[in-house]
């Protein structure tokens, strides 16, 4: 069975995490100063660069979504002057069309080599693994063996294709405010919470033994990760519509609000 070369690092990332875990634990578990860098170190480690590779794989391929309906209209176009379907693909292989463009090249070169046109679709969509691109060659594909226009079928396509990316984008802008809110709030929260323990505790004195500053600390920096994971999380799921989407989030507030408690 073939492992992903993907899966491989995020096995990776997160045995050094536990790895790194460990060694602060037993070792650096009295230095709190060491023990905090080492946490957000791990945590890097263990969260931050699966999720970052993640990230930039939806990023690219949103970013392809975003460019098909252009492609689409390209071949549309060329295909009303004329043109064969192979011919019109040619006609924008060398088009930029950013992440996309090396699909176009290699749907182009499958045509070229007389491999049949359902199954290079079929296989671009496989490629590419955009449900919404999958939606839009299964139709495609419906309309090029029901006999219908091919141009035709494109020009839909990009059309839906194309007002689907417009309610993203309506979307991403209406939320915009939302998501300010969001990390304002937590900010807000984060303040609360660092000013009771550094300003408010020390002022009352007397405290019982077993309310001591040090356990009001790590109370309050446990409140403000669950805070922090919770937040990015809404946050993510709030402006696109991804409770994955929120990790991003969720790991900036987490790693600013545990460095303040834990460092400063």
């Amino acid at each position: 069975m073939k492992i992903e070369k993907d899966n491989l690092i995020y096995g990776a990332c997160i045995i050094a995490a536990f790895f790194l875990f460990f060694i602060n634990i037993s070792y650096f578990s009295n230095n709190q100063q060491i023990f905090s860098v080492l946490n957000i170190v791990a945590l890097l480690t263990g969260f931050g660069i699966p999720f970052s590779i993640k990230y930039q794989k939806t990023k690219t391929m949103n970013e392809i979504e975003r460019r098909f309906p252009t492609f689409l209209n390209d071949i549309t176009n060329n295909i009303k002057t004329g043109m064969s379907l192979p011919q019109a693909i040619r006609a924008v292989k060398d088009n930029n069309y950013g992440p996309l463009s090396k699909y176009v090249k290699d749907i182009y070169a499958k045509l070229d080599w007389g491999i049949d046109f359902e199954t290079v679709l079929l296989d671009f969509a496989e490629k590419v693994k955009s449900k919404t691109i999958k939606r839009s060659v299964m139709a495609i594909i419906e309309t090029h063996r029901s006999g219908g226009k091919i141009g035709d079928a494109l020009t839909a396509v990009a059309e839906s294709q194309q007002l689907i990316e417009n309610i993203k984008k309506e979307r991403r802008t209406a939320i915009y405010g939302q998501m300010i809110n969001g990390y304002v709030i937590f900010f807000v929260f984060l303040g609360v919470m660092f000013a009771m323990s550094k300003f408010l505790l020390p002022m009352l004195g007397g405290l019982p033994e077993a309310q001591t500053q040090e356990a009001f600390n790590t109370l309050f920096r446990n409140m403000v990760i669950i805070q922090g994971l919770f937040s990015g999380l809404a946050i993510g799921k709030m402006s696109e519509g991804s409770v994955f989407a929120g990790f991003k989030h969720s790991l900036i507030l987490l790693i600013v609000g545990y460095s303040i408690f834990s460092i400063i």
